[in-house]
């Protein structure tokens, strides 16, 4: 195998401690070997290994503490936008222990004619809806407040679930009322003091917050507002199906020319 420029040297070595720490053999919050111990032992100039250690960090892969070193930082969960999985189901998926905390879950009447709930639900004011607010956690570290309504009268029994054990999609189900399609926003914020106490993260940590709806056969079903931390979570789109439909639709036009 050929080697690689000098130039590039410091992707070989991000390359080795990346490998180090996707196979958790350096579990979160380990602590680097020191910059002198690297350039020893990857047998490159200062300049870069912190040239490498500094891909990592803008990787989320380790973060660093001033006059102290570098560390291994907690896994990011990567979530696909293309896929309407639950919370429960995606970490399963992604092979990690899901758990919830029940904050709040409660029958609501809402009078007021602007209310984003009654808009996206397609409700008029007066209407009851079913309110859950719960902490998703994985692998026992809080990742996400989720806060969910749904129609009262298509649900009328759903208060009376296990909602801290079972994933709300899964208690939709049970009705034929599990969504079958989505549209989400997202969007960056920084978190209000409630919030960060919650995902046990400083006041004004950043934040994604994802808005949902969920239709069943065009009809809204849910409304959600997610509240996802920031360092431990990223979103993932495949863009292949678009771009083939964009370019069809190119095609055809040129022939229709």
């Amino acid at each position: 195998m050929p080697r690689r420029p000098r130039s590039l040297v410091y992707l070989r070595i991000a390359d080795a401690i990346r490998r180090e720490i996707v196979s958790r053999r350096l579990p979160a919050h380990t602590k680097l070997p020191s910059e002198p111990a690297l350039v020893r032992k990857h047998r490159a100039a200062r300049a870069t290994v912190r040239r490498a250690l500094a891909k990592l960090q803008d990787e989320g892969l380790i973060y660093a503490k001033q006059a102290v070193g570098s560390f291994v930082a907690e896994a990011r969960v990567q979530q696909d936008l293309d896929q309407l999985f639950s919370f429960t189901e995606f970490m399963v998926y992604r092979g990690i222990t899901p758990s919830s905390r029940l904050i709040l879950a409660e029958r609501q009447r809402i009078d007021d004619p602007e209310s984003a709930v009654l808009h996206y639900l397609g409700l008029r004011p007066g209407a009851q809806v079913i309110f859950v607010r719960r902490l998703r956690l994985g692998g026992d570290q809080p990742l996400v407040i989720a806060n969910t309504w749904l129609p009262a009268t298509r649900f009328p029994r759903f208060l009376a679930q296990d909602l801290e054990h079972h994933s709300i999609y899964d208690l939709m189900d049970t009705t034929g009322s599990r969504p079958t399609d989505a549209v989400q926003t997202i969007e960056a914020i920084t978190l209000p003091p409630e919030e960060a106490a919650l995902l046990t993260v400083p006041d004004g940590s950043a934040a994604l917050l994802v808005r949902r709806v969920g239709y069943v056969h065009g009809v809204p079903v849910e409304y959600a507002i997610d509240h996802y931390r920031a360092d431990r979570t990223t979103f993932r789109v495949r863009l292949g199906v678009l771009e083939q439909r964009l370019s069809d639709q190119i095609q055809r036009q040129h022939i229709s020319v």
